[in-house]
């Protein structure tokens, strides 16, 4: 057994300071000690899979980090680990604990699956793993390893955690003092414009792009939106994720607050937002003021054959609002996007929710830059502009 601060020591002399997870009876101790810990940020994620987003998007911004889950949350966490960190080749230290283990001490029901294929399942997503230090003169020798592993390799490294691995330790700041209090919510749509009367992805990204900042990050959701981004305009400030569906806000986040000189704008579909949409909760619970949501939403899954969603039945804008987002729109007029666009000094988080059509051009490619150049390539943009 050790102590948390023990291995937050050897965190720290590595550089490992951008901390995110889901809680775990196991992991107590040790997010209690980061939560307590000045010199660490860590952020609690709405799932596993969004905490690996956006210690990547923290990655990509020249922080290397830390995302700790029960091994029940592994599973939540394979599509970003196999679509986001694996093509992109973006490496982060994983705490999983190994709830359930065979012939550990009794634990509920739902953990004995994954507790009898945790290490095979580690195997099988082809991650490096080892077991967590339980003793402090072991520790310096995993982070060698880990070390070497991301010079190597950059991909993910997995550390299992047995129970009782870290000594316990109690959470000192507590932010649950204060009432809520009242508070009042209103928001109004005027969507007037017949579905085939609006415009397409392509025009509103055309808007987009006649607005865009020398130092803003466009970071384009999976599927023809960063197909479409790609054919307009390919620049080194530019992220097209493949895969990974709805993660772009998590890693938005990861960037916005480690280059806050930098505006972020994060191009989100309907059906990637509807998937994964505690990413509203995140933002705008930690309110980066460079962070632009823009939802392009056509009300279908353009990508698969342009079978319909569920998002005419939903005011995304007025959930952004009831999550802390600043500044909410709702529009299908592409002069309102305009407007809106213009505007060089909105403080954020900033949601835009722009209605458009289905339908991209018959001739649309796919990037030609492969994905861990796209992430090389913005790493070096974003270090030039944090000099």
């Amino acid at each position: 057994m050790i102590k948390a601060s023990q291995f937050f020591e050897h965190c720290k002399a590595n550089h490992f300071e951008f901390f995110s997870g889901t809680p775990c009876s196991y992991l107590k101790p040790l997010i209690n000690a980061a939560i307590d810990d000045s010199e660490i940020r860590f952020f609690d994620a709405t799932n596993e899979g969004d905490a690996v987003a956006v210690v990547s998007g923290a990655y990509l911004a020249g922080k290397k980090g830390v995302v700790m889950f029960q091994n029940s949350g592994l599973g939540n966490a394979v599509n970003a680990l196999t679509s986001l960190s694996y093509p992109f080749r973006i490496p982060c230290l994983l705490i999983v604990t190994h709830r359930g283990q065979p012939g550990g001490p009794p634990d509920e029901p739902q953990h004995e699956l994954m507790g009898q294929i945790n290490e095979k399942l580690l195997d099988i997503l082809q991650i490096q793993w080892e077991y967590f230090p339980e003793d402090t003169h072991k520790i310096a020798g995993v982070f060698a390893r880990i070390n070497r592993y991301f010079s190597e390799y950059q991909l993910p490294y997995a550390l299992l955690m047995h129970d009782g691995a870290i000594e316990d330790q109690g959470l000192r700041k507590q932010n649950l003092t204060k009432p809520i209090g009242q508070r009042h919510y209103s928001f109004r749509e005027n969507l007037a414009k017949p579905y085939f009367e609006r415009a397409t992805r392509a025009e509103a990204l055309k808007v987009l792009l006649k607005h865009k900042l020398p130092g803003d990050v466009l970071v384009a959701t999976t599927g023809k939106t960063g197909r479409e981004l790609h054919s307009l305009q390919d620049s080194q400030n530019h992220f097209y994720l493949i895969g990974s569906m709805g993660c772009a806000p998590a890693l938005s986040l990861g960037i916005a607050l480690n280059c806050p000189q930098n505006r972020v704008i994060t191009i989100d579909g309907d059906g990637a937002l509807l998937m994964r949409m505690g990413n509203l909760a995140s933002v705008g619970s930690l309110k980066p003021k460079n962070f632009i949501h823009l939802l392009l939403d056509n009300e279908a899954h353009d990508s698969t054959g342009g079978q319909e969603t569920i998002s005419a039945h939903i005011s995304f804008a007025l959930i952004a609002q009831a999550c802390g987002y600043q500044q909410m729109y709702s529009t299908d007029e592409l002069n309102v996007l305009d407007e809106l666009l213009c505007n060089e000094k909105v403080a954020g988080p900033v949601f835009i929710h722009m209605r458009i059509k289905k339908g991209s051009p018959h001739d649309l490619g796919r990037p030609t830059i492969k994905p861990f150049e796209v992430k090389e390539r913005l790493m070096r943009y974003l270090s030039k502009e944090m000099i």
